[in-house]
């Protein structure tokens, strides 16, 4: 393709993927069709204003559009694609449609034999899985933001605990506790990679554990959008688990006997009366320290 500068062509949506933090992950063909679309459809029109001032781009009709209007300013953009105008989608960061609104807007203008274009660039699952290190010949699952609700939350979890692949998901700081406590409580304490504030001032990214990383934020407030990956089920290979180690780290974390035994069980071969005679010697020696 031909690195000539890029105008927007009349009638067409652009799928606009624009920066997760640092201003400078901007695509150049990205800049162009910013500045030539009639309309910018924005998630978050401060966001796209600083990004928009950021390169000196002026003229195009800032919009907002987030999951509060989606449906009805999605009829009045498709309106104007069909009159001719030209329409840019963007999220507050990253790729827009996925675990953020458009989804509804693209598909509407498929079904309107609309031109929808994408102008690839920034994604936090990308950007997460490919500093994790991760092999993923098998694939992985993306699950978006957990639900809220710790019910259908903790019944999800249930359903991929016995799942081999890697699985990513988004969470809000203030949700981050919650979840971990029940992750830890269904999955039992697998490894979980984290990338927090990617591209940004204070971004990181590390790999630890559930109980580790709970007991990190039990004391604190958390900041900054998280993107977690936690490995897949594990294989039963109880020469390798130590089942002790593995009953004192959930007696610690303030699960119930019979919750450690069931995780502990369901990770090794151990019989499950075994395990349960061994963590009440467990739990004896933590009630006797002074």
């Amino acid at each position: 393709m031909s690195g000539v500068k890029q105008k927007a062509e009349p009638g067409t949506l652009y799928v606009v993927a624009t920066p997760l933090g640092n201003l400078r992950d901007i695509t150049l063909r990205a800049l162009d069709i910013l500045e030539s679309v009639d309309i910018i459809a924005a998630e978050d029109t401060r966001t796209t204003l600083k990004l928009l001032n950021a390169y000196q781009i002026k003229g195009p009709k800032l919009v907002p559009y987030h999951e509060h209007n989606e449906k009805e300013k999605a009829s009045l953009l498709i309106e104007k694609l069909l009159a001719g105008q030209s329409v840019a989608l963007v999220s507050e960061a990253g790729t827009p449609g996925i675990s953020d609104p458009g989804a509804y807007l693209i598909r509407l203008a498929h079904e309107k034999g609309l031109k929808v274009r994408p102008v690839p660039g920034p994604s936090a699952i990308s950007t997460a899985l490919g500093v994790s290190g991760l092999n993923l010949k098998n694939g992985f699952i993306f699950l978006g933001f957990l639900p809220s609700k710790r019910g259908e939350r903790q019944k999800l979890l249930q359903q991929l605990k016995n799942e081999k692949r890697p699985f990513l998901c988004y969470e809000a700081p203030h949700r981050l506790k919650a979840m971990l406590k029940d992750a830890l409580k269904i999955l039992g304490p697998r490894r979980i990679f984290v990338a927090r504030e990617m591209t940004k001032k204070f971004e990181e990214y590390f790999w630890t554990d559930l109980p580790s990383l709970l007991e990190k934020v039990k004391d604190n407030n958390p900041r900054g959008e998280f993107t977690l990956i936690i490995e897949g089920a594990p294989e039963k290979l109880t020469r390798q688990i130590n089942p002790e180690e593995r009953l004192r780290v959930f007696l610690n974390q303030g699960l119930s006997l019979k919750e450690a035994v069931k995780l502990v069980a369901e990770e090794t071969d151990i019989s499950r009366k075994e395990i349960y005679q061994l963590a009440l010697k467990i739990r004896d020696s933590l009630l006797k320290k002074p």
